[in-house]
């Protein structure tokens, strides 16, 4: 709170004035905003000697960084033009590198091992597509991958070993070459796998006759039983030293929302509820453990979202350390990411709001802290935003939650425009973080709104699944809560926008649609505006995912027969109505949404005279992948909320 000048506070002028130049001073440059983080993806070996990160390349992503615990010393690796674009530690010595180096390699992984500091295999070659599930702690040798249906050979899951190599013969496809063998799996349409802490496939989802199953099995030689769980009510998040117990998330009947427990697959039974939350699910929990050096699991946390991210220990000597790690930065939330497996050294990120993760190395035996170095050193905490939780009531009487995020006070007392910007998904929800998007716009002066509209995950059943498919009451609720920050006076209701990507998207053009009077302008990036166009393009993909198609027809309805139902939730249907201006942006590359989608929504905008811009990338997908891209999008956004806003 500022106090303005008394008698008794005179002092406090030079800082007042301090914080009014504060209020004028430049934003920082849009270029600031599409930077990498200095500093990112930190975690520490299994042994404790060494911690991983990626700091910016010179390129387009990253390059490795090992730092020594032991030596002190810190080191970025040569990796002979290679961009790294992740990397996932294997044990004490080796991790794996996923890279690309363009125009041969997109997706190149390969075995790096730092105590020799080189690549010691190869996992894909050239023109071989997979994605790696994991590694096995078996053999050094073996991974386990997956292979698609591609028109060239076997599909499905596979043990591949980096001792064999591609035989080079005219006419013949190697793309199966490291294959050592295939995993039998339940026939059926796979989406989606488990492992263990070995690395082992322990369980797979796989669509069949109209369902949904849950496969498992206890060890790699087993027979996979069906687990007799809805997928809608239950969700598998991990494992424990005994096989025939596994961690589930469950919508009980009579609960509000999904509980933790420890099923018995032998018997089918729930147990008691270890843990649950009347307002948050368990659905999207972690149930945090490390594998302790005589093979078995000891269980740390249980993570999971609140309106902030929580991560309660379960464990007396993690209590300790969290206790110590949060008296050492005090006024922060610190998450603990990962440590070794004598528990001696911990990775923990240590979040302000202010600017994104800072990374910290906790050493509980010497009680020493060392902080790497500030992510992002361009920006000044001091100046950025930080996301508020609140809460709002709908029309319906249901609670909902959302962020929001308010720039500096306006030189001349105004209330600050309104940015809504809208999640994706809808199936997703936004949490509490450092987010670029709502600190770009904040720098600009405006305030931003995050609403978890229903259909939001992590939330009590009445929020996260008894409405999930019903759009216009998931517009209404970004329209209540828009005139629950107008009622109380934060915002200025007649400066009020609308932004979103894919489903965000939708919720935006659906906003100046079915609200006509309430937005100036609305933005939307790879949005879906006309639901019958989304079915038929699910039902060209159905060779590949079923289960999608089938999901939206039972759950949506078919167009075929619904027209008018399609219609009502479809805001291509309603453009006549628009009074705001419009700006249509797509990548032409997207196949989660057909481009399309945007040049129809274009030439209804042109058929009833609504202002409008549009923004077409021809080398993106359903996102940005190229910062120059993200860049000229912003500005571009930039522009328009100037002009209209």
């Amino acid at each position: 709170m500022i106090t303005f000048p008394t008698r008794s506070s005179l002092r406090l002028v030079p800082l007042l004035l301090a914080l009014v130049a504060t209020t004028f001073a430049a934003p920082p440059p849009v270029s600031d905003f599409v930077k990498r983080p200095e500093v990112t993806s930190v975690r520490i070996s299994e042994n404790g000697r060494y911690v991983a990160f990626l700091t910016p390349s010179k390129v387009r992503y990253f390059d490795l960084n090992v730092y020594d615990l032991q030596t002190k010393e810190s080191k970025k690796f040569d990796l002979g033009g290679d961009d790294v674009t992740g990397y996932e530690w294997i044990d004490a010595d080796r991790l794996v590198l996923y890279s690309e180096n363009l125009p041969d390699y997109r997706n190149r992984m390969q075995v790096f091992d730092v105590k020799q500091s080189k690549v010691s295999a190869n996992l894909s070659y050239e023109r071989q597509f997979f994605t790696l599930i994991s590694s096995l702690r078996r053999d050094p040798s073996l991974f386990v991958a997956r292979f698609y249906d591609d028109g060239r050979g076997s599909a499905g899951l596979a043990i591949i070993s980096t001792k064999l190599r591609p035989k080079q013969m005219a006419g013949q496809d190697n793309s199966r070459f490291n294959v050592k063998e295939w995993i039998d799996l339940p026939k059926g349409e796979h989406h989606g796998t488990l492992i263990d802490y070995d690395g082992e496939v322990r369980l797979v989802s796989i669509y069949s006759d109209k369902k949904l199953r849950y496969y498992y099995r206890t060890t790699p030689e087993a027979k996979w039983t069906e687990l007799p769980f809805d997928y809608e009510a239950t969700e598998v998040i991990g494992f424990t030293n005994d096989p025939d117990l596994i961690y589930i998330a469950h919508y009980a009947n009579e609960s509000k929302s999904s509980r933790l427990h420890r099923y018995r697959v032998s018997t089918g039974d729930f147990g008691p509820s270890l843990f649950e939350d009347a307002t948050y699910s368990m659905s999207e929990a972690t149930v945090q453990e490390i594998r302790q050096p005589d093979g078995k699991l000891r269980t740390l946390s249980l993570i999971y979202h609140r309106d902030l991210m929580s991560q309660l220990p379960l464990d007396s000597m993690f209590a300790e350390v969290q206790a110590a790690i949060n008296a050492k930065l005090p006024g922060r939330l610190n998450i603990i990411y990962n440590c070794d497996q004598a528990m001696h050294n911990f990775v923990v990120a240590s979040l302000s709001g202010r600017e994104p993760d800072r990374f910290v190395i906790y050493n509980h035996e010497t009680k020493n802290f060392l902080p790497l170095p500030a992510p992002a050193p361009w920006f000044k905490p001091a100046e950025m935003s930080v996301q508020r939780p609140i809460k709002f009531t709908a029309r319906d009487g249901l609670v909902l939650e959302g962020y929001l995020s308010l720039p500096a006070p306006a030189a001349d007392g105004h209330k600050p425009p309104l940015i809504v910007y809208a999640h994706g998904g809808p199936w997703a929800r936004d949490t509490w973080n450092f987010n670029s998007d709502a600190q770009f716009f904040t720098s600009r002066g405006y305030a931003v709104f995050q609403p978890n509209y229903r259909g939001s995950t992590g939330y009590a059943k009445a929020i996260s699944k008894d409405d999930d498919f019903e759009f216009r009451k998931m517009h209404n609720d970004v329209t209540d809560g828009v005139k629950h920050l107008v009622a109380q006076g934060i915002v200025d209701g007649k400066r009020l926008a609308i932004y979103g990507g894919s489903f965000g998207g939708y919720l935006a053009v659906a906003g100046a649609a079915f609200e006509p009077d309430l937005y100036r302008c609305a933005i939307t990036f790879a949005g879906v505006f006309d639901w019958k166009q989304l079915v038929r393009q699910s039902w060209a993909q159905s060779d590949d995912d079923k289960f999608n198609y089938d999901r939206l027809i039972q759950r949506l309805g078919d167009p075929a027969t619904q027209q008018a139902r399609f219609e009502d939730f479809s805001p291509i249907t309603q453009i006549a109505a628009v009074k705001a201006a419009v700006f249509v942006i797509h990548g032409k590359l997207d196949t989660t949404v057909d481009y399309r989608q945007s040049t129809k929504l274009l030439a209804e905008l042109d058929a009833h005279h609504v202002t409008h811009e549009k923004l077409f990338f021809d080398t993106e997908f359903h996102g940005f992948s190229e910062r120059e891209n993200r860049q000229k999008f912003l500005e571009a956004v930039e522009k328009f909320l100037a002009q209209h806003l």
